[in-house]
């Protein structure tokens, strides 16, 4: 059952048909909606109110970079299209404000609109700054970069520097022959510009030049319409006013050109003749152009047309013709200024609409403004809480050190100290054994003063040989404490016996124990010393061992001395003032030796046969 259930979602998630098919369909949906930025764009010539208002929209809503980009971009250039250079100014400025820093393109084609704008004020100077900028961040043959040349060929030409602005153009295009519509302007725009230099051969052959650039079958853009009519009107009044005596297939220039071409054209070749006094030829013209006039004439140029044939007419006495031309005036003059009125109206809109922008922009830099303030103070706590734990770290670092070097300092400490304990042994031993040995030299009993020697040699030797030692195993600190009681019998004249476990019958709970160099010795020496001398008959010394696990193990000293209480009764002024350092130098060994090792060793003293005359004491060592 879980197999089947695993291939059903398998096929659920990876078959075409079912999942990716809707996704794709969504997708698709998705991608057919326009956009915001689209539909604003669509509404930029017919409603440039709703537009605003479209990407005022956008804007309040805080979409991507990209998409505010090109939403203060668009606002831009329809303030520009109504003729508002500051408005448009200042929201290329904003988009500049929130443009990503390496979309370089964008910047160029912002630097290249701001231009533009600056060239319409003729403020020259911000002008080529901005053409400039656009030269230097859009790549070389690129679009943008042969539009900014564009600029400042157009710029030069404004400036009165013809030779540079020539040479800008033909820059521009050489980059771009194949771009018929360019061509078209460009030449439009040199024609000019040799007009101004007074050169009426080049300014004709470039505007011939942009004729032949004119598209048969498809309308001409506004752009380039306005670009060649401006430049054949200069033309033609030039060749009127400063060469009346150019030949005749100079000025016939437009045999076949456009329709809008030829009829502004007539009009000025009309304008030209009446001046000139040629009435005859001037009607021709004229009838010419009015013929001309249709529809897709604009308002502004056939008002004109009516308005100087009504006068003309009027002049040659046809009174009926001018009264049919100033009717077509009057309603191209009522067209005019409907037009007039509604290019007013969207603009007032368009102002109104400003105002709700500025609005919600106020609101918005607000809105940033707090946003960026918050991210301020978040990130001044982030790096306060950064100090504040950096110092925390350090100072608990420091005190890690300053404990691990305390702790190491406390350690050596420990182990010279254990060292320097470990080292010691009664001095009064190694006195009275010099004695004996001494003794035995004086009643040349040689044997037995090599004997002693020999055990005091070697004891000493293994005392000097576990002086580097922590531990030793049991077997070594039984037999190292069997040569010390050997040395100890001899010299009270065997007073005393003692009994030691066999170093090879230990059990199997005690083979591995380990225990400090000499830690029994004081023990057994004390023994002696303060409870078996004083015995008349002699004594007995036992070491034992208790328990069998590791949680109870024991090692006893037992000894039938005079017990703990006599001895203290028994102790000489000397002997109390100086007193036995042995005991307490184990318990301080052992009591380092737990801190050091993490080890656990007790001791416990009792009175090994209480209620007898000799009382005894027992000592046991725990292992624990």
């Amino acid at each position: 059952m879980p197999k089947l259930l695993l291939l059903l979602l398998f096929a659920l998630f990876t078959f075409p048909g079912v999942n990716g098919q809707s996704v794709s369909k969504k997708r698709s949906k998705q991608e057919m909606a326009p956009s915001a930025i689209e539909r604003a764009a669509a509404l930029r010539e017919t409603d440039p109110a709703a537009a605003i208002r479209t990407l005022s929209d956008l804007i309040q809503s805080k979409p991507a970079t990209k998409d505010l980009t090109e939403a203060f971009i668009l606002l831009g250039d329809i303030y520009a299209d109504i003729e508002q250079p500051e408005l448009a100014l200042g929201r290329y400025e904003r988009a500049l404000e929130v443009v990503n820093p390496s979309d370089k393109l964008t910047a160029a084609r912002l630097s290249l609109k701001r231009g533009r704008v600056y060239l319409a004020q003729n403020y020259t100077s911000q002008a080529r700054a901005m053409f400039t900028a656009c030269l230097d961040l859009a790549p070389a043959g690129s679009a943008q970069n042969i539009a900014c040349r564009e600029g400042l060929a157009d710029l030069e030409a404004l400036a009165s520097n013809y030779a540079q602005s020539q040479n800008y153009y033909e820059q521009v295009q050489i980059a771009q022959p194949a771009d018929s519509l360019l061509q078209l302007r460009v030449n439009a725009k040199r024609s000019n510009v040799y007009l101004q230099q007074n050169d009426i051969i080049n300014s004709a052959a470039s505007l011939n030049e942009a004729i032949k650039q004119v598209p048969r079958n498809t309308t001409l853009p506004e752009a380039e319409s306005e670009e060649l009519v401006t430049a054949n009107v200069n033309f033609r009044k030039a060749v009127t006013k400063e060469s009346a005596g150019v030949t005749e297939p100079v000025i016939e220039l437009l045999p076949s050109a456009p329709a809008p071409l030829v009829l502004t054209d007539n009009f000025e070749r009309f304008r030209s003749l009446r001046e000139k006094g040629e009435s005859k030829l001037a009607e021709t013209k004229l009838a010419e152009a009015i013929e001309r006039i249709d529809a897709e004439t604009p308002t502004e140029i056939s008002t004109k047309i009516y308005a100087e044939g009504a006068d003309f007419y009027l002049d040659r006495n046809q009174a009926r013709r001018a009264a049919e031309v100033y009717r077509d005036y009057t309603e191209a003059n009522n067209r005019l200024l409907a037009e007039k009125r509604e290019e007013l109206d969207q603009r007032v809109a368009v102002l109104r609409e400003q105002q709700q922008v500025d609005l919600g922009l106020k609101d918005l830099r607000s809105a940033e403004t707090e946003g960026r303030l918050l991210s301020q103070q978040v990130s001044l706590q982030r790096w306060l809480i950064y100090l504040l734990a950096a110092l925390l770290l350090g100072a608990l670092l420091s005190v890690l050190l300053i404990w691990r070097n305390v702790r190491k300092r406390r350690r050596a400490n420990q182990e010279l100290l254990l060292r320097n304990l470990q080292t010691r042994m009664n001095p009064h031993f190694i006195f009275n054994s010099l004695n004996s040995i001494n003794n035995y030299i004086a009643r040349q009993d040689e044997r037995s003063a090599n004997r002693y020697l020999g055990r005091f040699a070697k004891l000493m030797r293994n005392v000097m040989d576990q002086s580097g030692k922590d531990f030793v195993p049991l077997s070594e600190e039984l037999e190292q404490l069997g040569l010390y009681l050997e040395l100890e019998k001899e010299r009270f004249g065997g007073k005393f016996d003692y009994e030691l476990p066999d170093v090879d019958t230990l059990p199997p709970a005690l083979e591995e124990v380990q225990l400090p160099p000499m830690i029994l010795q004081p023990f057994v020496e004390n023994a002696i010393w303060h409870g078996l001398r004083y015995r008349p008959d002699g004594g007995r010394l036992r070491l034992s061992f208790e328990g069998q696990s590791n949680s109870d193990r024991a090692i006893v000293i037992t000894d039938n001395g005079i017990g703990r209480e006599k001895s203290a009764e028994l102790k000489t002024e000397n002997q109390r003032k100086h007193g036995s350092t042995g005991i307490a130098t184990s318990q301080q060994r052992l009591e380092l030796i737990n801190l050091h090792y993490g080890k656990n060793f007790r001791i416990q003293v009792e009175d090994a046969f209480p209620g007898a005359e000799f009382v005894g004491t027992r000592v046991r060592i725990l292992l624990t």
